[in-house]
Protein backbone atom coordinates (compact mmCIF):
# COMPACT_ATOMS: atom_id res chain seq x y z
CA UNK A 1 0.00 0.00 0.00
CA UNK A 2 1.81 3.79 -0.71
CA UNK A 3 1.04 6.78 0.03
CA UNK A 4 -0.60 10.27 -1.93
CA UNK A 5 2.76 11.54 -2.10
CA UNK A 6 4.63 8.00 -3.31
CA UNK A 7 2.08 7.59 -5.81
CA UNK A 8 3.16 11.37 -7.04
CA UNK A 9 6.43 11.08 -7.09
CA UNK A 10 6.45 7.66 -8.68
CA UNK A 11 4.61 9.05 -11.38
CA UNK A 12 5.87 12.78 -11.57
CA UNK A 13 3.04 14.41 -10.59
CA UNK A 14 0.92 16.48 -8.32
CA UNK A 15 -0.55 14.98 -4.91
CA UNK A 16 -3.51 16.51 -5.74
CA UNK A 17 -3.72 15.05 -9.59
CA UNK A 18 -3.13 11.52 -7.55
CA UNK A 19 -6.20 12.61 -5.59
CA UNK A 20 -8.22 13.53 -8.62
CA UNK A 21 -7.37 10.08 -10.12
CA UNK A 22 -8.44 8.31 -7.21
CA UNK A 23 -11.75 9.84 -6.36
CA UNK A 24 -12.48 9.42 -10.13
CA UNK A 25 -12.68 13.39 -10.97
CA UNK A 26 -11.12 14.75 -14.94
CA UNK A 27 -7.93 14.83 -15.10
CA UNK A 28 -5.74 15.02 -18.49
CA UNK A 29 -5.41 11.35 -20.30
CA UNK A 30 -1.71 11.59 -19.57
CA UNK A 31 -1.93 12.29 -15.79
CA UNK A 32 -4.37 9.82 -15.48
CA UNK A 33 -2.08 7.06 -17.42
CA UNK A 34 0.71 7.91 -15.22
CA UNK A 35 -0.98 7.60 -11.78
CA UNK A 36 -2.98 4.12 -12.66
CA UNK A 37 1.16 2.88 -13.72
CA UNK A 38 2.50 4.31 -10.68
CA UNK A 39 -0.93 2.58 -8.63
CA UNK A 40 -0.01 -0.97 -10.84
CA UNK A 41 3.12 -0.33 -9.62
CA UNK A 42 2.95 0.40 -6.08
CA UNK A 43 -0.68 -0.77 -5.12
CA UNK A 44 -3.54 1.49 -4.17
CA UNK A 45 -3.35 4.27 -0.99
CA UNK A 46 -4.70 3.49 2.49
CA UNK A 47 -6.78 6.59 2.22
CA UNK A 48 -8.92 7.94 0.37
CA UNK A 49 -10.65 4.61 -0.73
CA UNK A 50 -12.21 4.92 -3.88
CA UNK A 51 -15.92 6.08 -3.83
CA UNK A 52 -17.80 2.82 -2.73
CA UNK A 53 -20.60 2.07 -4.92
CA UNK A 54 -24.55 2.47 -4.51
CA UNK A 55 -25.78 -0.63 -2.94
CA UNK A 56 -29.05 -2.25 -5.03
CA UNK A 57 -31.94 -2.87 -3.09
CA UNK A 58 -32.27 -5.26 -0.84
CA UNK A 59 -33.61 -8.53 -2.00
CA UNK A 60 -37.18 -9.39 -1.04
CA UNK A 61 -35.76 -13.02 0.95
CA UNK A 62 -34.64 -12.56 4.45
CA UNK A 63 -31.53 -14.66 3.83
CA UNK A 64 -30.23 -12.24 0.91
CA UNK A 65 -31.32 -9.65 2.93
CA UNK A 66 -29.20 -10.52 6.39
CA UNK A 67 -26.19 -11.58 4.08
CA UNK A 68 -26.49 -7.94 2.65
CA UNK A 69 -26.69 -6.25 6.20
CA UNK A 70 -23.77 -8.63 7.16
CA UNK A 71 -21.83 -7.03 4.21
CA UNK A 72 -22.79 -3.26 4.85
CA UNK A 73 -21.84 -3.91 8.35
CA UNK A 74 -18.27 -5.66 7.09
CA UNK A 75 -17.86 -2.09 5.52
CA UNK A 76 -18.93 -0.33 8.21
CA UNK A 77 -16.65 -1.16 10.48
CA UNK A 78 -13.59 -1.47 7.84
CA UNK A 79 -14.87 2.11 7.80
CA UNK A 80 -14.54 3.10 11.26
CA UNK A 81 -11.59 1.20 11.45
CA UNK A 82 -9.30 2.86 8.67
CA UNK A 83 -11.39 6.28 8.49
CA UNK A 84 -9.22 8.06 11.41
CA UNK A 85 -5.56 6.69 10.37
CA UNK A 86 -6.62 7.47 6.34
CA UNK A 87 -7.78 11.08 7.19
CA UNK A 88 -4.65 11.40 9.15
CA UNK A 89 -2.28 10.20 6.77
CA UNK A 90 -4.19 12.45 3.95
CA UNK A 91 -3.72 15.21 5.92
CA UNK A 92 -0.59 14.57 7.16
CA UNK A 93 0.46 14.40 3.52
CA UNK A 94 -1.14 17.28 2.80
CA UNK A 95 0.15 19.33 5.36
CA UNK A 96 3.63 17.85 3.94
CA UNK A 97 2.86 19.13 0.52
CA UNK A 98 1.90 22.51 1.16
CA UNK A 99 3.66 23.46 4.23
CA UNK A 100 6.70 22.43 2.29
CA UNK A 101 7.24 25.05 0.09
CA UNK A 102 6.12 27.79 2.99
CA UNK A 103 8.83 26.10 5.28
CA UNK A 104 11.57 27.05 2.21
CA UNK A 105 10.00 30.05 1.90
CA UNK A 106 10.30 31.05 5.76
CA UNK A 107 14.09 29.35 6.22
CA UNK A 108 14.44 31.48 3.09
CA UNK A 109 13.12 34.97 5.36
CA UNK A 110 14.92 33.69 8.62
CA UNK A 111 18.64 33.66 6.21
CA UNK A 112 17.55 37.22 4.36
CA UNK A 113 16.73 38.65 7.44
CA UNK A 114 19.88 37.49 9.24
CA UNK A 115 22.00 38.86 6.49
CA UNK A 116 20.13 42.37 6.97
CA UNK A 117 21.33 41.92 10.79
CA UNK A 118 24.77 41.76 9.82
CA UNK A 119 24.62 44.54 7.44
CA UNK A 120 23.01 46.53 9.59
CA UNK A 121 25.38 45.77 12.54
CA UNK A 122 28.39 46.48 9.41
CA UNK A 123 26.75 50.06 8.84
CA UNK A 124 26.22 50.37 12.43
CA UNK A 125 29.74 50.28 13.35
CA UNK A 126 31.12 52.11 10.15
CA UNK A 127 28.50 55.00 11.17
CA UNK A 128 29.99 55.07 14.31
CA UNK A 129 33.48 54.58 13.32
CA UNK A 130 32.89 57.70 11.33
CA UNK A 131 31.57 59.66 13.93
CA UNK A 132 34.35 58.79 16.38
CA UNK A 133 36.94 59.64 13.78
CA UNK A 134 34.61 63.20 13.22
CA UNK A 135 34.74 63.76 16.55
CA UNK A 136 38.56 63.02 17.22
CA UNK A 137 38.82 65.61 13.83
CA UNK A 138 36.82 68.41 15.45
CA UNK A 139 38.91 67.80 18.47
CA UNK A 140 42.21 68.29 16.80
CA UNK A 141 41.04 71.39 15.15
CA UNK A 142 39.44 73.26 17.83
CA UNK A 143 42.75 72.58 19.72
CA UNK A 144 45.10 73.70 16.92
CA UNK A 145 42.48 76.90 17.17
CA UNK A 146 42.70 77.64 20.61
CA UNK A 147 47.09 77.19 20.69
CA UNK A 148 46.80 79.77 17.66
CA UNK A 149 44.84 82.35 19.43
CA UNK A 150 46.49 81.86 22.98
CA UNK A 151 50.05 82.16 20.16
CA UNK A 152 47.93 85.54 19.60
CA UNK A 153 47.17 86.29 22.93
CA UNK A 154 50.84 86.01 24.14
CA UNK A 155 52.09 87.96 21.25
CA UNK A 156 49.66 90.95 21.41
CA UNK A 157 50.62 90.75 25.28
CA UNK A 158 54.41 91.09 24.61
CA UNK A 159 53.53 93.96 22.13
CA UNK A 160 51.38 95.84 24.99
CA UNK A 161 54.44 95.24 27.21
CA UNK A 162 56.75 96.84 24.88
CA UNK A 163 53.80 99.83 24.14
CA UNK A 164 54.10 100.69 27.96
CA UNK A 165 57.92 101.11 28.20
CA UNK A 166 57.77 103.21 25.40
CA UNK A 167 54.88 105.07 26.76
CA UNK A 168 56.80 105.00 29.98
CA UNK A 169 60.21 106.25 28.65
CA UNK A 170 58.12 108.99 27.28
CA UNK A 171 56.89 110.59 29.63
CA UNK A 172 58.53 113.65 31.08
CA UNK A 173 61.12 112.92 34.04
CA UNK A 174 62.86 114.90 36.22
CA UNK A 175 65.35 115.67 33.27
CA UNK A 176 65.99 115.66 29.71
CA UNK A 177 67.35 111.50 29.15
CA UNK A 178 67.14 110.13 26.00
CA UNK A 179 66.17 106.51 25.87
CA UNK A 180 66.38 104.38 22.16
CA UNK A 181 64.23 101.42 22.47
CA UNK A 182 65.56 98.83 19.55
CA UNK A 183 63.23 95.22 19.13
CA UNK A 184 64.83 92.35 17.57
CA UNK A 185 63.67 90.13 15.74
CA UNK A 186 61.24 88.13 18.09
CA UNK A 187 59.96 91.22 19.05
CA UNK A 188 60.23 90.27 22.74
CA UNK A 189 63.44 92.36 23.98
CA UNK A 190 63.66 95.72 24.46
CA UNK A 191 68.16 97.60 24.46
CA UNK A 192 69.22 100.90 25.83
CA UNK A 193 71.51 102.55 23.95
Amino acid sequence: MATILELATFAGVSAENVLRVVHGEPVSENIEQRVRRAIDELGLPGYPKPPLEVLPALPEDAAARSGQIERLEAATADLEANLPQGVGTVVYEALRVEVGPVAKHVAELTTLFERMLQRLDKVSTEVGDERRERFEDVALLAELITSGWRSVDRRIARLEQIVSRIEAANRPRSGPQARVYRLDEAGDRATND
